[in-house]
C-alpha cells in the first residue's frame, strides 16, 4: 500500500500576475523545445532550464526546504518591500538572473495553513517584466512613497551574506508577517495546484513535471 505523501508546512499561492508570469515562461520553454529539440547547450536551453528551476523553487517553498534568499527591503525607486522575500532563480547561462518575490501569509488569512503568496516572477533587470517593478505595481505601491512597514525592521536590508546570516532575518520576517493581522494574500491568488502548474512530490519530480507542463497549451487544465 502506497504511503501518503508527507504533509507540507506551507501552501504556495500564485497571484494572477504570477500565473501570467509562469504561463509566459512555459510558453517560451515550449517554443524553445520546438526550435532546439536536440540542442543541449545552455544558451539554447535557457527558457526550459528557467521554467524547471522556477517550478523547483515553488516546490521548495511549499516543503519549507527554501526560505527564499533575502528580504527585499525598502528602496527609493522600488518602494517599500520590507515584507517581501526574494528567491534567486537562474536559467543555466551564468549567475541567477531572475527573481521570484513572495510574502509570508499567516494561516488564519490563507484558509488555515501558512502560505507563501507569490507576487511576481521575472528578470532581475530591465524588460517590461522586471520582477521588482511588477511586484511594486501588483501591490499598488509607489516607488517614491514608503508605506508604514516599520514593523518589519530597518528600511534597507542587504541581499549579501552567507545563509547563516540571512536566515535569521528571513525567520524574523516570517514571524512578524504571521503576527500581523493585515497580512493577506493578493485578491485573486490561487493555490499552485489549482493554477495549472502542479505540485510535485519530490525534487526529482520537478524536472519531469516541468517537461510535461512545457507541452501543455491550457494553463488551467493542470494535466
Amino acid at each position: 500500500m502506497a504511503e501518503n505523501p508527507p504533509e507540507r508546512p506551507f501552501q504556495v499561492l500564485l497571484s494572477e500576475g504570477a500565473v501570467q508570469d509562469l504561463t509566459r515562461m512555459r510558453d517560451a520553454a515550449a517554443a524553445e523545445a520546438q526550435q532546439y529539440p536536440d540542442d543541449k547547450t545552455p544558451a539554447h536551453n535557457a527558457n526550459r532550464t528557467l521554467f524547471k528551476n522556477v517550478l523547483r523553487e515553488l516546490q521548495d517553498l511549499e516543503t519549507g526546504s527554501s526560505k527564499g534568499h533575502h528580504v527585499l527591503g525598502a528602496h527609493r525607486g522600488i518602494g517599500d518591500g520590507r515584507d517581501i522575500v526574494v528567491s534567486k532563480v537562474g536559467d543555466g547561462t551564468g549567475k541567477p538572473n531572475h527573481r521570484l518575490t513572495f510574502r509570508e501569509i499567516p494561516g488564519r488569512n490563507a484558509g488555515g495553513k501558512d502560505a507563501r503568496d507569490v507576487i511576481a516572477i521575472g528578470a532581475r533587470h530591465g524588460t517590461e517584466h522586471n520582477a521588482y517593478q511588477q511586484t511594486a505595481m501588483r501591490l499598488g505601491r509607489s516607488a517614491d512613497k514608503l508605506p508604514q512597514l516599520d514593523r518589519f525592521g530597518e528600511a534597507q536590508v542587504g541581499s549579501g551574506g552567507k545563509a547563516h546570516q540571512r536566515h535569521p532575518v528571513l525567520d524574523a520576517n516570517r514571524a512578524i508577517a504571521h503576527a500581523f493581522k493585515g497580512q493577506k494574500p493578493l485578491s485573486g491568488s490561487r493555490r499552485l495546484s489549482e493554477a495549472g502548474f502542479g505540485s510535485r512530490a519530490a525534487s526529482g519530480g520537478a524536472t519531469k513535471q516541468a517537461g510535461k507542463q512545457v507541452g501543455q497549451t491550457d494553463p488551467q487544465r493542470g494535466q
